[in-house]
């Protein structure tokens, strides 16, 4: 089962690297050619459902040229800022799968003084199947005199199936902190999971600061046992996860989230609010075993 980037989607966590995700589906063709966007814009701006309250400090991004050719040293001259690209990466630390790419977030996150953005590049490698995790690149770039440079980066392979991951955003998680929302999800032997993955910047990279779930169903289970006729009574489950940031905290280095969980657990009538507070001293929120979850309990 496959979730497009547009709508929800649920995948198993990486284990090996910092960040990932994705669902099942036909890869996308690539494209015979890609060309620059018509007219790139000189700079992003965060977008205001983004920023919480209305104490959210002056962000700045770079020059939308500059960016496209950032890309270009990266993934070669058909890389671009609007639609995808087929092809390898030509720069180190980009992995060698042959895929079809595109930026699929970027946000102004810098000041006046120092612009800056966060970038996020998602590839479907070629040929991708099931179990095939999807590429992605995370990225912190600034301005250096009049080009473009990575002040960190994270090449990850770890989330997501059939090469695809649900969606990636950017968000703001603390008062001069932002970040990556990775949303993914697999599905297996009647048993959906929903993962919601935060991904922040660390030193010269990214890693990810929380997994929870975002959803949790066994529908397509009970239906197979329904057709047997030997389902285990209550043992059914479908429950949603909402996912807000308690921005209250002005001096705080992270905020820490609310989890509104609600829906049906094995006979239970579910709903409840979890508070996942920031660890500082780990750079990670510290996420309950109930948020990670595979079934009832």
């Amino acid at each position: 089962m496959s979730w497009p980037r547009s709508t929800l989607s649920r995948a198993a966590f990486p284990a090996c690297l910092l960040l990932a995700l994705g669902a099942c589906g036909q890869t996308p063709a690539p494209p015979a050619a890609a060309a620059m966007p018509a007219s790139a814009p000189e700079t992003i701006a965060t977008r205001s459902t983004d920023v919480p309250r209305n104490d959210a400090p002056s962000v700045t991004g770079l020059d939308g040229g500059a960016v496209r050719t950032f890309l270009v040293t990266q993934y070669g001259e058909l890389a671009q800022l609007q639609g995808d690209w087929p092809g390898t990466p030509v720069a180190e630390g980009l992995g060698s799968d042959a895929a079809s790419r595109e930026v699929c977030a970027r946000e102004a996150i810098g000041t006046p003084d120092a612009p800056a953005e966060l970038l996020a590049v998602c590839g479907v490698p070629d040929d991708a199947g099931h179990a095939t995790t999807a590429r992605i690149d995370f990225f912190l770039l600034r301005a250096d005199a009049d080009t473009v440079t990575a002040a960190a980066h994270t090449h990850a392979d770890g989330f997501g199936s059939t090469g695809d991951v649900a969606d990636v955003d950017v968000r703001r998680f603390g008062p001069r902190l932002y970040g990556f929302v990775v949303e993914d999800g697999f599905t297996g032997q009647g048993i959906t999971i929903g993962n919601t993955s935060l991904v922040l910047p660390d030193g010269d990279g990214f890693k990810v600061a929380a997994t929870l779930r975002s959803s949790l169903d066994n529908l397509g289970a009970m239906a197979g046992c329904a057709e047997r006729d030997d389902c285990t009574p209550d043992a059914a489950y479908d429950l949603s996860f909402e996912l807000a940031i308690d921005d209250q905290g002005a001096g705080a280095a992270a905020w820490p989230l609310r989890v509104r969980e609600q829906g049906e657990a094995c006979g239970r009538r579910v709903e409840r609010t979890h508070r996942v507070p920031f660890d500082v001293a780990a750079g990670t929120w510290a996420v309950p075993a109930s948020l990670q979850r595979e079934g009832c309990d």
